[in-house]
């Protein structure tokens, strides 16, 4: 008889903090019952199948209960995407998490009920800790066993495999994985360069240059000084993005093996006084920590927007948006700028896995089942409609491969229609296709993207993989990390906006990290990426 999971002392009082002063107006209706146990017969018929085909996991139709919650988009089972699964594999999921509130409210009260649903999808750190609490099943002999498809794609790819696996040793999630390597790069308004016979810029005194003669002499030709340089949607890490232009960086990294966290690098220093000097000379957006998520849209179509830091795809769209409204409107990918010590380097890459991804819960009744479900999203089949959606609906065959009917490549946003209306590309377990994020990108995204991948600029071994933690090291994570943090972002747009002199300062803010564990907390990391490392 299985025992049911009981969180501990520990997790209760955790769960109980991170509650605190969240509402309880919504009501919670009853949950679907777990899924009955399979047939023999049923069985028998799952077990016929082999890697990458279509057969039907089960001889009967079964139910599977989910947990899953997006504030956005909540899985169903009446997605098309969902109700194709079930017709290819005789297994539907019924999802149990509460419309409203907060993802960590809903995963903490369904954790709490003491009822675990079959499939328990969310952030892969946050399963990691309650699999050693026991309420996950491992999934070690499960993959070896029951998912031809997934543990085929573990073989070839051992650096997956390595970051799933807990620090006991047991793989407990089937993460969400995506493929390339480019991400995010830089833009420039190619049109106002031209206009002010400039270059393109090609070392951070050059970009400066160029910032200053956006600032200086009105190239967007409306007679007034209201052209903002630089500017991003996201508002701390937008001013992090120019660091690497000093040597510097804003999280933890790796340099020959060993990790660092870049505001206790004494070349964040240097970093931040030069951003604290372009912001005061008005190169930086003076609103870059309160505009926003549309600080794009608001500043391309006033034709006011001179240059960003952001992703390949959705920025280079900006060239079709506003054709119409800006006559020669030409934003362009550049290399990174050479820092003050000459490195060209991008330090943002597409994370091989977004931390996100599907586990089994000890309280499963069929563990080899939904095993078999969550390998049918790693075959052929599963993985074609995770990508592109439904066939004759989404997307047709051309050459052997799925292209997306106009009716999708139409939208404003290809991605959340195919979300909302399909179910496709939600973060669960599955390997997602960059071929689908292709044919919705333009031209100048696709050669954004190859011109850093061809050219080496995207540092791969910069950022730290995802690692796993032992329990202790996840207590002290949660109890030395937040506060870090917070008294690094407050200090920086302090000192960005020119509340605090960096250098003046500098010296004690180091001092401030050390008296709140930095050192601990890097000797934390530091053993886990060795684990990572030798494992």
């Amino acid at each position: 008889m299985k025992k049911r999971f009981k969180p501990s002392i520990a997790a209760i009082a955790l769960l109980a903090a991170l509650m605190a002063g969240c509402s309880n107006g919504s009501g919670q209706g009853e949950a679907e019952p777990n899924a009955p146990a399979q047939t023999d017969e049923a069985r028998n018929a799952a077990n016929s199948e082999e890697a990458g085909s279509s057969a039907k996991l089960s001889g009967e139709p079964v139910a599977l209960s989910l947990f899953y919650y997006d504030k956005r988009f909540q899985i169903t089972g009446d997605m098309p995407v969902f109700k194709k699964a079930a017709e290819l594999t005789n297994v539907s999921v019924q999802n149990v998490a509460p419309p409203g509130g907060e993802d960590q409210q809903a995963y903490n009260l369904m954790l709490s009920s003491g009822e675990l649903p079959d499939i328990i999808a969310y952030k892969t750190a946050d399963l990691n800790t309650v699999a050693l609490e026991g309420a996950l099943h491992p999934l070690n002999e499960l993959i070896e066993s029951h998912a031809p498809n997934f543990n085929k794609f573990l073989e070839e790819r051992p650096d997956i495999k390595k970051a799933i696996t807990a620090a006991d040793g047991n793989i407990y999630v089937v993460p969400f994985v995506q493929d390339g390597t480019g991400k995010e790069g830089w833009f420039i308004r190619k049109d106002w360069l031209d206009k002010l016979k400039l270059a393109e810029p090609k070392s951070v005194d050059d970009y400066y240059e160029a910032l200053t003669a956006f600032k200086e002499k009105d190239p967007n030709g409306n007679g007034k000084k209201d052209e903002i340089p630089f500017f991003s949607r996201n508002p701390l890490i937008g001013v992090y993005a120019l660091l690497p232009l000093w040597d510097s960086f804003h999280d933890f990294y790796l340099q020959d093996g060993a990790v660092h966290y870049g505001p206790y690098d004494p070349a964040y220093k240097d970093g931040m006084a030069n951003i604290a000097k372009w912001y005061a000379e008005g190169l930086i957006d003076k609103e870059i920590f309160t505009r926003g998520n549309t600080a794009r849209d608001v500043l391309f179509a006033g034709n006011s927007g001179g240059s960003v830091h952001d992703w390949f795809a959705s920025t280079s769209n900006f060239n079709t948006t506003m054709s119409g409204s800006i006559p020669g409107f030409s934003l362009l990918p550049i290399a990174p700028p050479a820092s003050s010590s000459g490195k060209v380097q991008e330090v943002t890459k597409r994370d091989t896995m977004n931390g996100s991804g599907w586990a089994i819960s000890a309280e499963a009744k069929d563990a080899e089942l939904v095993m078999k479900y969550l390998d049918f999203w790693w075959s052929a089949e599963g993985r074609t409609l995770f990508n592109f959606g439904v066939e004759d609906e989404t997307y047709t065959m051309v050459d052997g491969k799925p292209v997306f009917k106009e009716e999708v490549l139409k939208q404003p946003s290809v991605v959340d229609y195919l979300i909302s209306d399909y179910g496709a590309q939600l973060n669960i377990g599955a390997w997602q296709d960059f071929a689908y994020e292709e044919q919705w990108s333009n031209k100048i995204a696709i050669e954004g993207i190859k011109l850093y991948q061809d050219n080496g600029y995207i540092n791969t071994e910069f950022q730290l993989p995802i690692l796993s933690y032992t329990a202790e090291e996840q207590n002290r994570l949660k109890e030395i990390l937040p506060p870090i943090q917070t008294y690094v972002s407050e200090t920086s747009q302090k000192w960005v906006m020119g509340g605090e002199p960096v250098e003046a300062s500098f010296n004690a803010f180091r001092a401030r990290l050390k008296e709140m564990k930095m050192d601990e907390l890097l000797s934390i990391y530091q053993a886990a990426y060795d684990r990572y490392k030798n494992g």
